[in-house]
């Protein structure tokens, strides 16, 4: 993901800052993602503190750390569960390619990959969601076949304008990279789900979708949008995911089923 949005602004920019300085890395970002609404009784599990304790478990997880045992009831009890460790990718440049394989090596030797078709996940069995954002061709040439020789299902989240940004992915390209992994709507321009209104929904939600279902021969099953927002049903493209028949949102925080 990139930039949060969270309620509060000063919890805003403080997650911004966090998750852009690890962007920055040029390689993956490692975060355990909730796959269940929170409890009523967190008081904040969508801002920045909780993120950080998300990004802290998984990169312990993937550097083969032993986690102990959570206090019962905590966030970490929580997400170590039914653990989902996502390791989230936008460009990656020739000199980080050697990092990256490793960090997907350590991620496959982890557990099975995220897949909607699977069976629910049991408790303490670990998956891995590898996510690659906003279609970079070079990016997307070298992940797909490196996720594939090491037997992950990554998740692609292609955007299809970006004019001083680099190649994109073709349709073809699109066509042949679904045969072994999961395709998912980013939107058109890179944009935000609060930017979505009755002139842009068109272009940027339901062309995007449809091209995807003609280039893959699938309608997408997951979204995300631009700042990892999570699912607000106010908003107009969240409401035209839905029907559009899209199950999934990833945000910063979690998978949900929407």
């Amino acid at each position: 993901m990139q930039h949060g949005d969270v309620s509060h602004a000063g919890d805003g920019a403080r997650l911004r800052d966090l998750i852009l300085a690890q962007t920055h890395r040029g390689a993956g970002v490692p975060v355990l993602l909730r796959t269940a609404p929170a409890g009523p009784e967190e008081a904040e599990p969508y801002g920045a503190a909780a993120y950080q304790v998300q990004v802290d478990l998984a990169a312990r997880m993937l550097d083969g750390e032993d986690l102990g045992t959570p206090e019962p009831g905590s966030l970490a009890a929580r997400l170590l569960e039914r653990p989902l460790l996502a390791l989230n990718f936008h460009r990656i440049r020739g000199r980080n390619q050697e990092v990256v394989r490793e960090q997907l090596r350590r991620a496959a030797a982890l557990g099975s990959s995220f897949d909607l078709d699977a069976p629910e996940q049991q408790v303490g069995e670990v998956r891995v969601l590898v996510g690659f954002y906003d279609g970079f061709a070079r990016t997307a040439e070298f992940a797909a076949e490196l996720s594939r020789s090491l037997g992950l299902r990554a998740v692609f989240l292609p955007i299809f304008h970006a004019p001083t940004s680099g190649r994109l992915l073709t349709d073809a390209q699109l066509g042949e990279i679904a045969t072994a992994h999961e395709v998912g709507v980013h939107t058109t321009r890179h944009v935000a789900a609060a930017e979505v209104d009755e002139a842009t929904v068109g272009p940027e939600v339901v062309e995007p979708f449809r091209r995807i279902e003609r280039a893959t021969g699938r309608a997408p099953r997951i979204a995300a949008w631009r700042g990892g927002t999570r699912f607000d049903g106010s908003l107009l493209g969240n409401r035209t995911l839905v029907e559009l028949g899209v199950t999934h949102l990833v945000s910063n925080w979690s998978v949900e089923r929407i």
